[in-house]
This record gives structure tokens, C-alpha cells and sequence, in this order.
């Protein structure tokens, strides 16, 4: 025979972190007095332990001891029942030793915590979290999630408010956060928050918290106004350097690039279809004249270009005089090729009767000189106003389609009103505001200095005079009776 072991039964759980005790019988069958040797076998031998650990008894007696169970707060030790065996070796019948089978209840604690990650983010429409759940208990854990920010500027979403959560192990739940109200200038401010997970147990709801905090950014950083800032004053800077250098600049340089012969009115007048292109400047946009180095159209093959200077005086390259008026030839208007006579106001005069008014008669006339080279002003052509009336002359177009060089002068008698550079011009037309005013009897006068005919004659050789002309443009007005 040999040991017999009796374990009474008791369903008394032991719980992790404390002691926890349950008796034993241990009987000897044998027919001598034996000494048993106690212990535990299994897994949790650990923290299963029996006392005393060895026992004398009597054939036929009985002797007692004690489990002591110690399990660990810890969540390597699962809650339920743990197996393990009670093992009695005797030293007198190896044969009579004996291991009993048990099992022990361990009873379940909890022990959970919380914390975000990160901690605190900086944003400016809203921004995410993960809430960490860390289940260091030994049963599964059942939380429900909760935020909360004592100022209520935050709003918060969970896509589940309750997770569960294996012994030992950790769960992730995201939760979104995002301010309530939108800054759009001014420095960061933090928002404080916490989130909660709640677990409900048999003695009570048992919490733990996690700080956080997002930090709201402005929508429109100092940066970036500081940059706006400054582009607006970049283009403040370039309208203002547009308006008070540049633009000046550009006008000065365009009223210089006027004639200089020209008042402001003529500049304007001119400028703004006058009749013709500047000074200075060839109908096809290049310079004008020898100096331009441009080819010049030649003169027009006009068999009247030198009657056109009828009543005066010009000098052939031979030193003959041209142009003269026959001694028994009616006296005719100045440079008419025609040889008409002139029509006082009120006449007839080409049919212009149908442009008289009260304000005088429509007046046009072209005059032009054939001059020799000089170095005065000793070639003219001129027109004579009749008697009783004024002329009042309004346009001026001057002629240099030769392309000759020198200068011509319009005058009223030998009074120089204008004066301009043939080679500045091959066609060039002025409108007057104030018109120019010939008094009755008084000249109007086309003085030419020549310094270098351009041009060709008829026959194809070179031109020995210079054949600049004018178009005149006005109103011929008739003296009140008494003046």
C-alpha cells in the first residue's frame, strides 16, 4: 500500500496578488511509519506552493498540510482555472508515492491604461489621433471612449466609442478633433483635451484619461501677409515709378522728337492727321533726304513745274532767267500754271460761289518756286491778296517731293512766319487753330535757299535747282464796307 492524498473541494478562487489557502489529507496505508515528501507539478508550480513539505505518519493515520496559492497580478496568468497536481513521495514504498490532479480558479483583476499619440498636433481645419487602449489585465477589457475640452472649442469624432481588448494586448482607436471656430490671423493658440476610456465592472465603472492638445494655426500665417505685403508695394513702387519717371520720360522724349519749328498747337494739330508725315521723316517711315541715305522718288514729269512760279524771278543753271511774264500777257494769279487771272471776292472762282458764307469764301491755292543753288534767299514764288478782301489761311502743306536740300520760308511779305528744312520732309502738312491773316495787297510769300537739288529733270539728268511747292488752304474774306 502507500500514500493516499485527499483534496477537498473548494471553489474558492484565488485571486492574482494575494494569498489564498486550501487543506490537505495525506493517509498512510502502509504497515510502518512513513515520511512523505510534498510538492507541486505543472506550470504553476510557480506560485502554487504546499506546507510543510514533508510529514510523518502513522500506518493507518493521517497527517494534514496546506496549498498556498500566490498567483501574480499579471496578465501572463489568465483568469479561470489553472491545472496542476499535488505529488507525495514516500520514502519507505516509492511504489506507494501518489500525485493528485487538481485545478484552482484564478480570479480576474483589471488593470487598463490610455494615451494618445501624439500628444499634441498643430493645425488649422483639424487634425488625427490615435487613442491607445493597453490591457494589462488578465481577462479581455471592455472600454467606451469619451473626449471633452473644458472650453468647448473642439469637436470630436470616433468612428466606435467601444472597443474590447484581449488580456495583455493594446487596441488603436482614432479620433478626429477639429476647432470649432477658424483662425485666420494672429499667433498659435493650444487647446486642451482629454480623452476617457470607461470600463464597466462588477464593482463599479473604473476610468483612466489621456491629455492632448491641438494647436490652432492661423488660416493665413504672418508669413504670408507679410508677403503680400510686399508684392503690393512692389507694385505700388512700379505704378509710381510708371507715373512720375517713366511716363514723363517717354512724353518728354516724344514732344521732342516734334519739329522744332512747330508751336505746341501745331505739334498737336499735326500729330492728329494734319495732312502729312513729320518732319525729319520719309512717307515709307526712313529718314528723309541725302542724309537718310534713302533713294528719292524723282520729280514729277510736269511740263507746267515751271510755270508754276509765275510772276517771279528764277534762275536757270545757265544764268537765264525762267518763268517771266509776257509783256502783253494778262496779269494772272502768282503761280497759276494757267495763267488765269486772279477772281476778286464775290467772282467766280473755279464754281467755289457755293461755298461763300457769311464767314468769306472757301480759298485754296498752290504756289511753288524753281530755285538755283544759292546761298540766299534770293528765289520766291507769291501769291497777292486782292484788294478788299483778307486772307485768312488755316492748312499749309509743304512740297518737297524731290527730295532737295535747303530751306523754305512762308512769309507775309518779308516777315518770316515759318521756316523748315527740305530735307526734313518729303511731304508735310500743318493745320493752324489760329489761321494765319493776310491783309489786302499783302504778300504771301514761298522764299527757298537752296543748297542741293535731289531730283531729275524732264530730259533725265541731274537738276540744277531746288522745286519745293506749297498747298495753301483757308478762307478769303471780304473787307467790311468802311474799314
Amino acid at each position: 500500500m502507500g500514500a493516499i492524498v485527499l483534496l477537498l473541494d473548494d471553489d474558492t478562487p484565488a485571486k492574482p496578488g494575494e494569498e489564498t489557502r486550501r487543506p490537505v489529507q495525506i493517509c498512510n496505508s502502509g504497515s510502518v511509519v512513513d515520511r512523505f515528501e510534498l510538492d507541486i507539478v505543472g506550470d504553476a508550480k510557480d506560485w502554487i506552493r504546499v506546507e510543510p513539505a514533508e510529514v510523518n505518519v502513522f500506518p493507518d493515520h493521517s497527517a494534514g498540510a496546506e496549498l498556498i496559492f500566490t498567483p501574480p497580478r499579471s496578465a501572463d496568468i489568465p483568469a479561470g482555472a489553472v491545472p496542476f497536481a499535488l505529488r507525495v513521495m514516500s520514502h519507505e514504498d516509492l511504489e506507494g508515492s501518489a500525485v493528485e490532479e487538481a485545478t484552482v480558479t484564478v480570479g480576474a483583476f483589471t488593470d487598463f491604461g490610455v494615451k494618445l499619440v501624439p500628444t499634441t498636433r498643430r493645425t488649422r481645419f483639424g487634425a488625427r489621433f490615435n487613442a491607445v487602449v493597453d490591457n494589462r489585465g488578465n481577462a479581455p477589457l471592455k472600454v467606451q471612449l469619451y473626449a471633452t475640452d473644458a472650453e468647448a472649442q473642439l469637436r470630436f469624432t470616433f468612428p466606435y466609442k467601444e472597443i474590447e481588448v484581449a488580456c495583455g494586448k493594446g487596441a488603436v482607436a482614432p479620433v478626429k478633433v477639429r476647432p470649432v471656430t477658424r483662425q485666420w490671423r494672429g499667433a498659435d493658440v493650444p487647446l486642451p483635451f482629454q480623452v476617457l476610456a470607461v470600463h464597466q465592472g462588477e464593482d463599479g465603472d473604473e476610468e483612466h484619461t489621456a491629455d492632448g492638445a491641438v494647436v490652432r494655426a492661423a488660416v493665413i500665417p504672418d508669413g504670408g501677409v507679410r508677403f503680400v505685403m510686399a508684392v503690393a508695394a512692389a507694385v505700388l513702387a512700379l505704378l509710381a515709378l510708371w507715373f512720375f519717371v517713366l511716363r514723363p520720360s517717354v512724353e518728354s522724349d516724344a514732344s521732342r522728337g516734334a519739329s522744332p519749328n512747330q508751336t505746341p498747337s501745331e505739334q498737336e494739330n499735326s500729330g492728329s492727321g494734319g495732312g502729312g508725315p513729320a518732319p525729319g521723316t520719309d512717307p515709307k517711315g526712313g529718314a528723309a533726304g541725302v542724309a537718310g541715305g534713302l533713294p528719292l522718288p524723282p520729280p514729277p514729269v510736269d511740263g507746267g513745274a515751271g510755270d508754276l512760279s509765275a510772276g517771279t524771278e528764277g534762275t536757270s543753271a545757265t544764268g537765264e532767267t525762267s518763268g517771266k511774264k509776257d509783256a502783253g500777257e494778262p496779269e494772272g494769279r502768282a503761280g497759276d500754271p494757267s495763267g488765269q487771272e486772279s477772281d476778286p471776292p464775290g467772282g467766280q472762282d473755279s464754281g467755289r460761289e457755293n461755298g461763300q458764307d457769311e464767314a468769306g469764301a472757301a480759298f485754296d491755292r498752290r504756289i511753288q518756286a524753281e530755285a538755283a543753288v544759292s546761298t540766299e534767299f534770293d528765289t520766291e514764288a507769291r501769291y497777292t491778296v486782292p484788294a478788299g478782301s483778307v486772307l485768312l489761311i488755316s492748312d499749309v502743306t509743304f512740297e518737297n517731293v524731290a527730295g532737295d536740300i535747303g530751306i523754305v520760308q512762308i512769309q507775309r511779305g518779308d516777315e518770316i512766319l515759318r521756316q523748315l528744312a527740305l530735307e526734313t520732309f518729303s511731304d508735310y502738312g500743318t493745320h493752324y487753330g489760329e489761321p494765319m491773316r493776310f491783309g489786302p495787297g499783302e504778300d504771301v510769300v514761298l522764299a527757298v535757299r537752296c543748297d542741293a537739288p535731289a531730283g531729275r529733270n524732264i530730259t533725265g539728268g541731274d537738276a540744277a535747282a531746288c522745286t519745293p511747292g506749297a498747298y495753301l488752304s483757308g478762307r478769303l474774306v471780304p473787307v467790311p464796307a468802311g474799314e
